[in-house]
């Protein structure tokens, strides 16, 4: 999964962000971020998390009708907030006066990565002819994959995203029907086909 190692002395702290925008933090209740451009802003950073975000990039992605100045602004305010929303922010972000980058090691665990991982994994056991196991994991992906990524955001990041995981979906559902009908599973194969149809219908 997509906790990291070592990181066991921090409770983990779950980001959903297919299907809508949840967020909790060990056995606490929910984390609120209410405003979409804070939780675009979190769910940018946590999906970037590999690599520091340069301020003027940022500022410029999510504000790029305004002046350069404003836009930094923009970003101080909004980072203000999300560190306030945020449980021992320390933990989980890094910044300085250049960049801002979600922390490499955190316990942090992301559904979208948690998808990718799951259907990355079936498509290695199917490429291998392991039927069995590649159906499980298509089965634990299309479970994973609650919905279009943060469908109640418009940022421009987030439409290429969201239509690159959505696609991966539909070729997860694809392969799952295909699989299942090989077993003769059909009941549980024309329910996955008729999610797919839905999708399809939306795409």
């Amino acid at each position: 999964m997509s906790q990291a190692d070592g990181a066991s002395e921090t409770p983990l702290l779950r980001v959903e962000l297919l299907g809508g925008f949840r967020i909790s933090y060990g056995d606490a209740d929910t984390v609120v971020l209410r405003e979409p451009r804070l939780q675009s802003l979190l769910a940018y950073l946590v999906l970037h998390r590999n690599a520091p975000q340069s301020r003027a990039h940022l500022s410029f992605l999510f504000w790029p009708d305004s002046a350069e100045s404003q836009a930094k602004t923009n970003l101080r305010k909004w980072l203000h907030h999300l560190r306030r929303s945020l449980p021992e922010p320390d933990a989980f972000l890094q910044v300085d006066a250049q960049t801002i980058q979600w922390k490499p090691g955190t316990a942090v665990s992301v559904d979208v990565a948690d998808f990718e991982e799951t259907s990355s994994r079936a498509e290695e056991a199917d490429r291998n002819g392991d039927s069995g196991p590649a159906c499980d994991a298509y089965r634990e992906a299309a479970r994973l994959y609650g919905g279009d990524l943060l469908p109640s955001c418009y940022d421009d990041w987030i439409e290429p995203e969201r239509e690159r995981l959505r696609r991966k979906n539909m070729l997860v559902l694809e392969r799952l029907v295909h699989l299942l009908e090989q077993r003769r599973t059909y009941d549980e194969a024309i329910q996955h086909a008729e999610r797919l149809l839905r999708q399809d219908d939306l795409a």
